[in-house]
């Protein structure tokens, strides 16, 4: 895979980034793009927007008075609530954030991990990452964003996340109700030629593996108990040995015909316009309680001579790094239901909570490949605290020079505090364990 940035990375360049993209000039011309702002008042865009960044990103944020105070703080004004409230309560509000987010995405996310030049996984152009993740919103907005669950959360939004595990960040994000199903928001298979895309349960559809495969993509994909392929061939794994199962061909798949071992299985399975899959599952079993038999199934098209069973494994448990990421968003950048009745303050908070995440992983990216160490995103997001606010201001004040020495106290704060507390567990059984690798710059 190319790098995206081709210039050399440097603290200058990511403060010359920094400022093209979330500077005075750049925030200016998305906020008169999305009408937010037509005339020049004493909030301005973009102390609006690193307000919301500090008070979110470093701090518990309870109430739009926290953004407000954090507001006055950087710009050393006394702006009263309401005009501040009203700016929030804009239509434009939510559009707004939800470009500066994708500016962001578009300008200052580069790749941070590789497949080794022996693994299995360099022949992808990129792996993907699919999944949602929702929470519950004021309950007034239930007919803007109606929740699955109405009794308990009768308004709930899903943000729909594609990420690239190999930038460790999210590349398209897509906001809707939670009662949507979740299939509407999964990536086109025209767009993964080349890539490996990785999804839990709710993206088991035979018509998607077949439109993957028509685009030359590739996909491991979890299943569900429920289903009933046609077992067309069957291989057991017994050591380091493969045989044939033939007693199990040309039945229907459930749990309670399977030995308990992990199967390699070749599968028909007819699609509701009368077309057939034919692919791979693996069914890795997995002891239940009480003795019973539990397996955790898993769709591919990835080959069986080149990506074993345990290799298959070993890729799928990427998917978790999704999880890691909402986690991040949900605690450490309160993303979460905020109290207010206002659809576009509560979404346009929401894309500020993704955006300020993304920026501290931003920051963490590029200390990592500057000084040549490994760094942990939590970690560093955890104590952003210690750094952010600096870095935001300097922005605020588009001084290039003060920028980047806000950049290198960050970095060094980073060195010595952000690092990775088990690189070599990593290797062994994490994230490093399927063949990628750190990129760092020597």
């Amino acid at each position: 895979m190319q790098p995206k940035h081709a210039t050399t990375l440097d603290a200058d360049a990511i403060a010359k980034r920094l400022l093209g993209t979330v500077g005075e000039v750049a925030v200016l011309r998305i906020a008169r793009s999305t009408r937010l702002t037509k005339r020049m008042r004493d909030v301005t865009p973009l102390a609006l927007l690193v307000a919301c960044i500090s008070a979110l990103g470093a701090s518990t944020t309870n109430w739009i008075a926290d953004i407000l105070r954090a507001f006055n703080a950087f710009t050393r004004k006394a702006v009263r609530y309401k005009p501040f409230h009203n700016q929030l309560r804009k239509a434009a509000f939510p559009e707004f954030m939800r470009l500066v987010l994708q500016a962001a995405l578009n300008n200052l996310t580069m790749p941070v991990l590789r497949g080794l030049p022996t693994s299995k996984l360099a022949m992808f152009k990129d792996i993907r990452i699919h999944d949602g993740t929702s929470f519950a919103v004021n309950d007034s907005l239930c007919k803007i964003w109606p929740g699955r669950f109405s009794k308990v959360s009768p308004a709930a939004v899903e943000l729909h996340v594609t990420m690239s595990a190999l930038e460790d960040n999210p590349i398209r994000i897509v906001l809707a109700p939670d009662k949507e199903s979740e299939h509407h928001f999964a990536p086109d298979p025209a767009e993964l030629a080349g890539v490996l895309i990785l999804e839990d349960r709710g993206y088991q559809k035979r018509e998607r593996f077949l439109a993957i495969q028509k685009a030359k993509g590739y996909f491991v994909t979890r299943g569900t108990k429920s289903i009933r392929p046609t077992i067309r061939k069957a291989h057991d794994l017994n050591g380091n040995r493969s045989r044939r199962l033939r007693s199990l061909e040309g039945k229907r798949l459930s749990w309670e015909i399977l030995p308990r071992e992990t199967m390699d299985l070749d599968i028909e399975w007819a699609c509701d316009d009368g077309a057939l899959y034919n692919g791979r599952l693996i069914a890795i079993y997995r002891p239940g309680k009480r003795n019973k038999k539990s397996f955790v199934y898993l769709h591919t098209n990835l080959g069986r001579e080149q990506f074993s069973v345990d290799d298959v494994g070993k890729i799928y448990r990427l998917r978790w790094q999704i999880e890691l990421l909402f986690k991040e968003w949900k605690s450490l950048t309160n993303l979460r239901r905020f109290n207010t009745a206002m659809p576009a303050i509560a979404e346009g908070l929401i894309w500020a909570s993704v955006l300020t995440a993304t920026l501290k992983r931003i920051v963490t990216h590029a200390a990592e490949q500057i000084l040549g160490v490994e760094l942990s995103t939590q970690r560093a997001a955890a104590s952003a605290k210690h750094f952010l606010d600096e870095i935001l201001r300097s922005i605020l004040r588009g001084s290039l020079r003060v920028l980047r020495r806000a950049l290198d106290a960050a970095f060094a704060y980073l060195h010595g505090n952000g690092r990775r507390a088990h690189p070599d567990r990593d290797r062994k059984t994490g994230r490093y364990s399927s063949g990628l690798c750190p990129i760092v710059s020597s």
